[in-house]
């Protein structure tokens, strides 16, 4: 592909040929939530514009999807470069539209450079319409984001009003939701609150305090460090089944083995771990591990980590001998249940599962059984199978509504300061 920019004018053709399309321009929405644009089409067009509107955005705090689709999109930038048109151009197709509006702009271009346009926005659709300008809308998936909670700023008497109207669903929560209260004025934490199907419940307890973590003889005390976390243990431990999301550094194995073992401690659960190994993408693979099912499940990456949480393999041993644990690859899974004893499940790294695997594990799990499903989306699936068709986000798709299911995207990364700058790679 040679680069179609050189040579533009800056000047208007008299008319639009839908026959002699000489490329494609692309807007913000689809470069930031459909990137593969840029390998589905050749001759696409990058104008300086909608980049500048995607920096714009980089510098708000958003929330943590539109902060993944920014960095998937530089990554995948970086081979298109010749694609880029640093052209600044300025607005005069017509007195009646803004200046300022970047699509606006975009129709312009694609009328100046007899381009196509690449989007889903129905403004800008509609816009292109009235020009006769050839409109591509790519293939987007139907699944829509789920944090789990929904976050709102509040007054003193608006909190006031909302206790006196707790069976009022006015914020549209879906069963299991959450609602996290802060103040209007300095942005302070002042409540969380649940959606149990019925009427509005406080997470607080009889003190009126927030998160006041769990204490184990494993593990010792576990203190919930933001919102998203309390969340996330008062759903494990009301909820049949939670799914955990969030970046490496959240916190998802932090909470899901701390409050499955006060589960096994305080009320005599037997947690089975489920893990479906999977080499990390790009990394090197170094063949096949010696010895039987769990030796090599500890010579994996799931092994790795559960060794730096017990400490280390003699103590995995002990409690798998003493009947508190057992760790099952999904591959000796089908024929397996947890049968009526009180059992917990913890599903790990479920990015890295199908649909179908997704599927099959809780097809496992018996009514006296807890789940907690612990993965990302986002940025961790290691395999392109799993992107295509991802079991947590089908589980989302079936379960979410449901009394027996909680969600919680956790948003903050607490392993270290590396670790938060080490995401924006």
């Amino acid at each position: 592909m040679g680069n179609l920019l050189s040579g533009f004018k800056s000047k208007r053709k008299n008319k639009y040929n839908k026959d002699d399309i000489k490329g494609y321009l692309v807007d913000t929405n689809v470069l930031l939530s459909n990137p593969e644009v840029l390998k589905k089409y050749d001759n696409i067009i990058i104008t300086s514009h909608v980049l500048r509107e995607i920096e714009k955005l980089e510098l708000k705090k958003q929330d943590r999807t539109l902060q993944y689709q920014i960095r998937r999109f530089k990554r995948l930038a970086k081979s298109f470069e010749d694609y880029i048109d640093l052209t600044d151009y300025s607005f005069d197709l017509r007195d009646d539209w803004s200046k300022e509006y970047v699509d606006n702009l975009l129709v312009q271009i694609c009328l100046d450079k007899n381009l196509a346009m690449i989007t889903n926005d129905v403004l800008l659709r509609k816009k292109c319409k009235l020009y006769d300008i050839v409109v591509i809308e790519p293939e987007v998936s139907d699944f829509i984001e789920h944090k789990g909670f929904k976050e709102v700023f509040m007054t003193e008497s608006e909190l006031s009003e909302l206790y006196l109207n707790l069976d009022k669903n006015d914020f549209d929560l879906l069963t299991n939701e959450y609602l996290v209260i802060n103040d209007d004025l300095d942005g302070e934490l002042l409540d969380i609150m649940k959606w149990n199907g019925e009427m509005l419940q406080s997470l607080q307890d009889k003190k009126g305090r927030l998160g006041n973590g769990l204490k184990t003889f494993q593990f010792g005390s576990f203190k919930p460090r933001d919102e998203q976390q309390i969340m996330a243990i008062d759903s494990i431990l009301n909820n049949q089944l939670t799914s955990v999301r969030g970046r490496a550094g959240s916190g998802k194995s932090l909470i899901a083995l701390n409050t499955a073992w006060h589960l096994v401690e305080k009320e005599g659960y037997k947690l089975f771990i489920f893990v479906n190994p999977t080499p990390l993408r790009d990394s090197q693979e170094m063949g096949f591990y010696k010895g039987d099912r769990l030796e090599k499940l500890m010579q994996s990456a799931v092994g790795t980590m559960l060794k730096s949480k017990f400490g280390d393999e003699a103590e995995i041993l002990i409690q798998i001998q003493n009947g508190n644990l057992e760790i099952l690859p999904f591959v000796d899974l089908r024929g397996f249940d947890t049968g009526d004893s009180k059992a917990i499940v913890w599903i790990l790294e479920s990015q890295n599962l199908t649909s179908d695997l997704m599927k099959l594990g809780l097809q496992r799990i018996g009514d006296n059984t807890k789940v907690i499903v612990d993965g990302d989306y986002h940025a961790q699936v290691d395999k392109d199978a799993y992107a295509s068709d991802n079991g947590m986000k089908r589980m989302s798709e079936v379960f979410r509504g449901s009394e027996l299911y909680g969600e919680v995207e956790l948003q903050t990364i607490h392993r270290s300061k590396i670790a938060e700058l080490a995401d924006r790679m």
